[in-house]
């Protein structure tokens, strides 16, 4: 038996790791899949009169500013036991995965040479950052909020 699964006091600190490792990989996958959608939604919604970048910047930070309030509660509640937030964690990881991997295809498909920023921030960055924290979602289950020892699945 792992340690994590007799130390109460350890498993509370391991809970805080993967709740503090999940909130940051999040938000920042996040900040370059959002910023890439919203590009592409600009360019289809007004195609001459793309806003500034600097504008597209400001959206981008407020919008992953939002997203990480969003996520830091999530953490905070995920430490508390609640079992919804856990699950919101995995579906959450797959989505960003998903458009990660539709942004990098797209690239890929569209010009037939991958955009270095869609190389990284559509495929590399959630397969490194977001895949390997799927695991220990999957298997940590922090304490109850009655104090109950949780479990491993």
């Amino acid at each position: 038996m792992a340690r994590w699964e007799r130390d109460p006091k350890y498993r509370r600190n391991v809970t805080w790791l993967l709740a503090a490792a999940e909130a940051l990989a999040l938000t920042l996958n996040f900040y370059f899949v959002f910023s890439a959608y919203l590009r592409r939604v600009m360019l289809a919604i007004m195609p001459k009169q793309l806003p500034s970048d600097m504008t597209l910047l400001v959206v981008a930070i407020v919008a992953t500013a939002l997203c990480l309030a969003v996520v830091a509660v999530q953490a905070v509640l995920y430490v508390r036991g609640r079992e919804r937030v856990r699950k919101a964690f995995l579906i959450e990881n797959g989505v960003m995965i998903l458009l990660g991997l539709v942004w990098f295809i797209h690239s890929v498909t569209g010009r037939g040479e991958p955009n270095v920023i869609a190389t990284w921030g559509g495929l590399l960055l959630p397969l490194v950052t977001l895949f390997p924290l799927l695991w220990p979602l999957m298997s940590l289950r922090p304490p109850s909020p009655a104090g109950g020892a949780g479990g491993a699945l």
